[in-house]
């Protein structure tokens, strides 16, 4: 499995250990700091601390006030982050390479110089509480708290993350600060550089920097070890919920034990190939046991497995989303049965491949991203610090149908595993991704992007562009670097199409891949999954984007299925009826999720009903279950044209070699009759501020949403109106909204704001999530500032801000091949123009602060506002 080996690993004399990886694809680098401390290392009365001295490290130090740090990098061309874990605490900036000793800068000294200043920790105190009403919004979060601190009687694991209300009521600055000066030691850190520098240089550095801060005394140890468990235990929740949820928890081993690498594959053949760190490629696994048993049978929405490196055993956990109609004993037995099999039969050798081949293929996606190769190196260096990284990927290669067996003997006894099941009190509504594993805090981003100040840095997207006889436009970019390719379709063939079924779109896109006229929706699985490859069918409001993944020796394959899946579609009645049930599911999930309640109550109310804004894309109860697969077929022969569609490759797949197998795969696309034209009526804001409520039972917290109608992407304006909604909502800590409503007042976890431009109108949005109390002052503070950006001139820092962020951003947005090919796509589709990249600095720097507020004051008004909320109370 080639990988690109450590250029450097060393050890200062104070203990801080450093890991420097070389990885020159792009002019961008990644410093990170990992802390071992965590979740594990809390005691009841102060869980929590952990996730809140994080949060505290970003409020300033004598050198970098409160908010310095976000500018500061922002400044930079750098994206920044920080995140808790049951096992460690990191941070991390990635910037432009030139800039990159900015992050060994900051993190040298928030080692050492943190304030904690006594009223940042009191309006910290109402953020953290936010954040963890936010989550018990979510059903499937009291399910695993519930599952872990059944599972662990005595290990610290089983009491989470983000901290009991009642403890984070009453941890004081006192506490914060000393678990600070106990646990922020290099004797306790690592650092971890990638990316595009010199390791010596870098070393020099960080010896410089980091090598005088004193070792500190030797950090205090978790002495609890969790006794082997004597049998079965079993949880339920009962919460409002549209159907139930299953979680399983088995004690696994920890990152250090030999059996770790074929627990790793072993959760890679029950439900397919994760993704490695922050990156890596989606959409595999569906030929993975619990995919083809629960999901591909209608049982399920959803399901997975998870198994997580960590200091100590943990858990691997199997999880699933029933369908409403589906009985709990019948899902139970299910996955009893495939457990089973795992300990009593070998797994086939064609199996085991592909569950290898899909590793290989994610840690090769992965290694596209500076950000992903920190994340895994210093990921795996805290929890395991013996093993190698490029060892441990090589071992996984080597394990066996005997490992499997042995594992799966050793850990998934009955006896071994606490059974937690989450039952509906209510029947309207649901909870989002009840099946999906919920790490609280791991990780939370504050940085919207990155900014740069100074020079303009010189970014070039060389696209070679090619249109077949049938239409089909097509865009090209190699990167002889890179061992992965990506392949991206495009056809306007979204929401916006249509005609008056709501979800009719969605609902084909999501058949789309079911079965071809060649092969079975099991049968492509396979052969995808034997590839290490995906292909992902997403439909938005504008149109149906088509995803391939794969490595580069694979493409040609994953293009020729690729042109299966969407010129061949089967639309077999079984799996349409599948998605359907999967898709009124997803849909009950949404009317309880109290945040997509306010996202869809203000477009509803903004869009009149017949405009192709005014529905949720999945569509409504009533169209899902009146589709039907003539209706498919109808819309497919009608929306999917060649003429109409784009098509971009890139990564590792050579621009004459792309052109060939384009043309071969999808040279005899043909489309009937003309082009239907794209109507997206034109409306106004409200003629007076209009203000809707949605009740829902069982939550914590109230989302609230302000907007109105704003421009289309095309639209002069459109550069002005983005800067001005950088500047209110989005950079650095969520800009103006997000340094009033979170940061100074302490309502909310996030306050944000969004501009939706497309081919039509769409809105500019802002949101926050706030306990019931703080929803009328919240949205007050809401209106302030979007008065004061109408009103009063940006500062001039801001419009720098500001601009950078459209600058800097581009060498980290064209780091890897999807987001080559995403904006590729993007220029393509709006009609940006080949040379959009190389155009946007000067367009961008035009602007004047005079420009920012006379958008602001067209388009965004507070007087014609829609106001949503969602959330218990809601209506009184």
């Amino acid at each position: 499995m080639p990988h690109t080996p450590i250029t450097l690993s060393t050890t200062l004399d104070n203990g801080l250990k450093v890991l420097i990886k070389e990885v020159h694809r792009a002019p961008v680098a990644s410093f990170w700091i990992w802390y071992r401390v965590g979740g594990r290392n809390e005691v009841p009365g102060i869980t929590g601390i952990s996730h809140w001295t994080e949060h505290m490290l970003f409020k300033g130090t004598p050198t970098f006030k409160a908010g310095e740090i976000f500018r500061t990098v922002n400044k930079n061309g750098g994206t920044l982050n920080g995140f808790t874990w049951i096992d460690y605490t990191a941070y991390f900036e990635t910037l432009p390479s030139s800039q990159i000793m900015l992050g060994v800068e900051i993190e040298a000294d928030r080692m050492q110089h943190a304030v904690f200043d006594p009223a940042e920790v009191q309006r910290e105190r109402t953020v953290i509480i936010s954040e963890r009403e936010g989550n018990e919004n979510q059903p499937a979060f009291f399910l695993r708290e519930d599952v872990n601190a059944t599972a662990f009687i005595a290990h610290p694991y089983g009491q989470g993350v983000i901290g009991f209300k009642s403890d984070l009521r009453e941890i004081t600055r006192e506490d914060l600060y000393t678990h600070y000066q106990t646990y922020y030691r290099p004797n306790n850190a690592t650092v971890v550089v990638t990316g595009d520098v010199d390791a010596e240089a870098m070393l020099d550095e960080i010896a410089r920097r980091f090598g005088d801060i004193p070792r500190g005394p030797d950090i205090p140890t978790v002495r609890t070890v969790e006794p082997e468990q004597q049998g079965e235990r079993r949880v339920t929740v009962s919460r409002p919920a549209p159907t139930r949820s299953l979680l399983m928890a088995y004690h696994a081993p920890d990152a250090s034990n030999p059996d770790a690498v074929a627990m790793t594959v072993l959760d890679t053949v029950l439900s397919g190939g994760k993704s490695v760190g922050m990156g890596g490629g989606g959409g595999m696994g569906r030929s993975s046991r619990l995919y083809r048993s629960l999901v591909a049978t209608g049982l399920a929405s959803s399901s997975g497995s998870s198994f997580s490196l960590t200091i100590d055993p943990y858990l691997f956990n199997v999880s699933a989303t029933l369908i409403p109609t589906t009985e709990r004993a019948r899902v139970e037995e299910v996955v009893d049965n495939e457990i089973r099999r795992l300990r009593e039969e070998p797994v086939p050798e064609d199996e085991l491949g592909r569950a290898i081949k899909q590793l290989r293929a994610q840690f090769a996606y992965a290694n596209e991203s500076v950000s992903s190769e920190g994340y895994w190196l210093g990921s795996l260096q805290t929890v395991a610090p013996e093993r190698n990284p490029d060892e441990f990927i090589e071992q996984l290669t080597q394990v066996t149908p005997d490992d499997i067996l042995q594992v799966a003997n050793t850990y998934l006894m009955p006896t071994n595993r606490t059974v937690g099941w989450l039952e509906p009190t209510t029947t309207a509504g649901g909870a989002p991704a009840g099946a999906t594993d919920i790490a609280a805090c791991r990780p939370h981003f504050f940085s919207d992007g990155a900014r740069f100040s100074g020079a303009t840095p010189t970014v070039r997207l060389e696209l070679s562009e090619h249109t077949l006889d049938n239409g089909l436009r097509m865009l090209g970019h190699f990167d002889p670097t890179s061992d992965a390719a990506v392949v991206g379709l495009r056809i306007p063939a979204g929401a916006i199409a249509d005609n008056g079924t709501p979800g009719l779109a969605r609902f084909t896109g999501q058949t789309l891949s079911r079965g071809t006229q060649a092969r079975s929706f099991a049968e492509l699985n396979e052969e995808l999954d034997s590839l290490g490859a995906s292909i992902s069918v997403g439909a938005t409001r504008e149109y149906v984007g088509v995803t391939g993944r794969s490595l580069k020796e694979d493409v040609r394959r994953l293009i020729e299925l690729m042109a299966e899946v969407i010129l061949q579609p089967a639309f077999p009645e079984e799996e349409v009826d599948r998605v359907r049930g999967q898709s009124l599911t997803l849909l009950r999930q949404a009317l309880n999720d109290t945040r997509a309640q306010a996202d869809y109550t203000l477009r509803s109310t903004l869009y009149p009903a017949g405009h192709p804004y005014h529905n949720r894309v999945i569509g409504t109860e009533e169209t899902l279950q009146s589709i039907s697969r003539d209706d498919l077929i109808a819309f497919h022969q009608r929306a999917y044209r060649p003429d109409q569609a784009i098509v971009a490759t890139a990564g590792g797949l050579r621009i004459d070699e792309a052109q060939t197998l384009i043309e071969r795969a999808f040279g005899g696309w043909t489309a009937q009759g003309d082009v239907a034209p794209i109507v997206i009526p034109a409306v106004g804001a409200p003629a007076k501020t209009l203000r809707e409520s949605v009740p829902i039972p069982g939550k914590t917290q109230s989302d609230i949403a302000l907007g109105l109608p704003a421009l289309a992407r095309n639209d002069p304006d459109y550069d002005a109106l983005r800067m001005a909604n950088l500047i209110l909502g989005r950079l650095g800590l969520m800009g103006r909204l997000g340094a009033t409503v979170r940061d100074r007042q302490g309502l909310a976890y996030y306050a944000t704001s969004s501009l939706e431009a497309g081919l039509g109108r769409g809105p500019w949005v802002a949101y926050a999530g706030v306990n019931p109390v703080n929803v009328e002052r919240a949205i007050e503070s809401i209106l302030e500032e979007i008065e004061r950006i109408r009103t009063e001139p940006v500062e001039d820092e801001e419009l720098a801000d500001a601009t950078s962020y459209l600058l800097g951003s581009l060498p980290l947005q064209l780091e890897s091949s999807d987001g080559i090919a995403g904006t590729a796509l993007d220029i393509a589709f709006y009609n940006l123009g080949l040379d959009y990249v190389e155009r946007l600095p000067e367009r961008t720097n035009a602007l004047t602060k005079a420009d920012v507020r006379s958008a602001a004051e067209r388009y965004i008004l507070p007087k014609h506002l829609v106001i949503a909320i969602a959330g218990p109370d809601a209506g009184e």
